[in-house]
Protein backbone atom coordinates (compact mmCIF):
# COMPACT_ATOMS: atom_id res chain seq x y z
CA UNK A 1 0.00 0.00 0.00
CA UNK A 2 1.26 3.80 -0.94
CA UNK A 3 0.22 6.74 -0.07
CA UNK A 4 0.47 9.82 -2.50
CA UNK A 5 0.28 13.59 -2.32
CA UNK A 6 -3.00 13.63 -3.99
CA UNK A 7 -4.37 11.02 -1.58
CA UNK A 8 -6.09 12.63 1.45
CA UNK A 9 -4.23 14.24 4.19
CA UNK A 10 -1.37 13.09 2.43
CA UNK A 11 -0.28 16.39 1.14
CA UNK A 12 1.85 17.35 3.61
CA UNK A 13 4.03 14.06 3.22
CA UNK A 14 7.81 14.27 1.93
CA UNK A 15 9.31 11.07 0.12
CA UNK A 16 11.69 10.07 3.37
CA UNK A 17 10.78 11.45 6.87
CA UNK A 18 11.46 10.00 10.27
CA UNK A 19 8.64 8.83 12.30
CA UNK A 20 6.44 10.99 14.89
CA UNK A 21 7.88 10.98 18.32
CA UNK A 22 6.32 8.73 20.30
CA UNK A 23 6.36 6.29 17.73
CA UNK A 24 9.54 3.64 17.31
CA UNK A 25 12.33 5.50 15.57
CA UNK A 26 12.42 4.04 11.52
CA UNK A 27 12.60 5.87 8.27
CA UNK A 28 8.99 6.40 7.00
CA UNK A 29 9.79 5.52 2.48
CA UNK A 30 6.97 6.96 0.44
CA UNK A 31 7.92 5.64 -3.14
CA UNK A 32 5.36 6.91 -4.90
CA UNK A 33 3.99 10.14 -3.47
CA UNK A 34 4.49 11.91 -6.99
CA UNK A 35 2.66 9.11 -9.04
CA UNK A 36 -0.18 10.15 -10.90
CA UNK A 37 -3.17 7.71 -11.56
CA UNK A 38 -1.98 6.51 -14.36
CA UNK A 39 1.12 6.44 -13.38
CA UNK A 40 -0.13 3.69 -10.64
CA UNK A 41 -1.99 1.70 -13.64
CA UNK A 42 0.93 1.71 -15.99
CA UNK A 43 3.39 0.16 -13.07
CA UNK A 44 0.71 -2.58 -12.27
CA UNK A 45 0.27 -3.30 -16.05
CA UNK A 46 3.68 -3.85 -16.46
CA UNK A 47 4.30 -6.05 -14.22
CA UNK A 48 0.83 -7.57 -14.17
CA UNK A 49 1.59 -10.75 -12.73
CA UNK A 50 3.37 -9.19 -10.43
CA UNK A 51 1.53 -7.04 -8.43
CA UNK A 52 -2.25 -8.63 -6.78
CA UNK A 53 -5.40 -5.43 -6.65
CA UNK A 54 -8.53 -5.39 -5.53
CA UNK A 55 -11.44 -7.16 -8.02
CA UNK A 56 -13.37 -3.77 -7.01
CA UNK A 57 -11.25 -2.03 -9.76
CA UNK A 58 -12.65 -4.45 -12.59
CA UNK A 59 -16.17 -2.95 -11.71
CA UNK A 60 -15.78 1.05 -11.75
CA UNK A 61 -14.34 1.89 -8.18
CA UNK A 62 -11.18 3.98 -8.49
CA UNK A 63 -11.25 5.09 -5.18
CA UNK A 64 -11.69 2.18 -2.03
CA UNK A 65 -13.05 3.51 0.99
CA UNK A 66 -15.68 1.96 3.56
CA UNK A 67 -18.81 0.12 1.74
CA UNK A 68 -21.02 3.16 3.06
CA UNK A 69 -18.79 5.72 1.29
CA UNK A 70 -17.98 4.22 -1.83
CA UNK A 71 -19.49 3.46 -5.34
CA UNK A 72 -18.29 2.60 -8.60
CA UNK A 73 -16.86 6.12 -10.70
CA UNK A 74 -19.54 7.87 -12.24
CA UNK A 75 -17.09 8.88 -15.03
CA UNK A 76 -16.61 5.02 -15.92
CA UNK A 77 -20.63 4.60 -16.04
CA UNK A 78 -21.45 3.03 -19.75
CA UNK A 79 -25.34 1.75 -20.72
CA UNK A 80 -25.42 -0.97 -22.89
CA UNK A 81 -28.15 -0.59 -25.84
CA UNK A 82 -30.61 -2.20 -23.44
CA UNK A 83 -30.30 0.27 -20.91
CA UNK A 84 -28.16 -1.96 -18.59
CA UNK A 85 -25.47 -0.26 -16.89
CA UNK A 86 -21.99 -1.59 -16.79
CA UNK A 87 -18.66 0.20 -15.71
CA UNK A 88 -15.10 0.58 -17.41
CA UNK A 89 -12.32 -0.73 -15.80
CA UNK A 90 -10.76 1.65 -13.12
CA UNK A 91 -7.74 1.79 -15.83
CA UNK A 92 -9.75 3.22 -18.11
CA UNK A 93 -10.23 6.30 -16.49
CA UNK A 94 -8.66 9.14 -18.32
CA UNK A 95 -8.81 12.22 -15.89
CA UNK A 96 -7.06 11.34 -12.60
CA UNK A 97 -8.20 14.31 -10.74
CA UNK A 98 -11.88 12.24 -10.57
CA UNK A 99 -10.15 9.57 -8.90
CA UNK A 100 -11.95 10.13 -5.97
CA UNK A 101 -15.63 11.11 -7.94
CA UNK A 102 -17.22 7.29 -6.07
CA UNK A 103 -16.56 8.41 -2.94
CA UNK A 104 -18.92 10.58 -0.77
CA UNK A 105 -19.56 11.46 2.76
CA UNK A 106 -23.33 11.19 3.71
CA UNK A 107 -25.49 13.84 5.12
CA UNK A 108 -27.35 13.62 8.28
Amino acid sequence: MGSRSTDPYCGDLVPFARTSEGWPDFMRVNPILDWSYRDVWEFIDLVRYGVQYCELYKYGYTSIGRKSDTIPNPDLLIRDDDGHVHYKHARELVDGSKERSGRYVERQ
